[in-house]
């Protein structure tokens, strides 16, 4: 790779790494992250700012709110673009509905594409309906890969309700759920959110190792429970798919 693709790759990954996270960084946390040396660093981020890619303020840097998910080339674009004959091929073998989600700012998931269950009783959702954190396999599998500060004030501008009456709202058991989560690499829920509907998520890393999104295979419970280890795999199996070839520089 000569020195002008690599500075440009480098000027990608910075924008996406902005693009992932909801907190200002400063230069040593970015470096850190894209295991970069910090003058350089510091010298990309200056350029950043005075072309108004980036703000500064004092507590770091961090993307524009009117260029998140709209910048040329963004990480939400190459997911979609990305995933999109993935989702299809997983709903397919499958036989359930697939999905593809991040969080917004105000700590909601937001589905970003979906291929549905050819099944005649199947679950399907919105596109455009914003969804809790705490009470969503993509929520909280996304809360297990992110900081503790993170997590914390992500909980509490969610203002915990049940939303049926097998909603999690216990702040403890919400906690180890999350734990359970990392530890083993998904994330399920059932009828958590909509009763008779449950779900596994796997986490999407960004070329900054960062969690930028979650991959989610959705069905009614009673047919979830019949092919629970099935859904496992594939949707793990497909979330790292997604994951190199985020990574991928041609």
């Amino acid at each position: 790779m000569n020195e002008l693709v690599k500075s440009s790759v480098r000027t990608l990954e910075l924008l996406e790494l902005f693009a992932a996270v909801q907190e200002p960084l400063g230069v040593s946390d970015v470096a850190r992250r894209l295991e970069m040396p910090k003058s350089s660093t510091q010298a990309l981020l200056t350029t950043l700012v005075a072309r108004g890619y980036l703000s500064k303020d004092i507590l770091g840097y961090f993307l524009p709110e009117k260029l998140k998910s709209s910048w040329v080339g963004g990480i939400q674009n190459r997911l979609i673009s990305i995933s999109k004959l993935v989702l299809e091929a997983m709903a397919e073998e499958s036989q359930e509905s697939a999905f593809i989600g991040v969080l917004t700012a105000e700590a909601k998931v937001k589905y970003l594409a979906k291929a549905i269950s050819q099944n005649e009783i199947r679950y399907d959702a919105s596109l455009d309906h914003l969804r809790p954190i705490y009470c969503t396999s993509m929520g909280l599998l996304m809360m297990a890969y992110s900081s503790s500060d993170d997590v914390a004030r992500w909980l509490k501008l969610a203002k915990i309700k049940s939303i049926t009456k097998y909603t999690e709202i216990n702040l403890e058991k919400i906690y180890a759920v999350i734990r359970r989560a990392y530890k083993d690499g998904f994330a399920e829920l059932k009828d958590g959110n909509i009763e008779g509907a449950s779900g596994v998520s796997a986490p999407i890393f960004g070329p900054s190792g960062a969690i930028i999104a979650a991959l989610n295979l959705g069905a009614p419970t009673w047919r979830y429970e019949q092919s629970r280890q099935k859904l496992i795999q594939i949707v793990c199996r497909e979330a790292k798919l997604i994951t190199r070839r985020l990574s991928k520089v041609d």
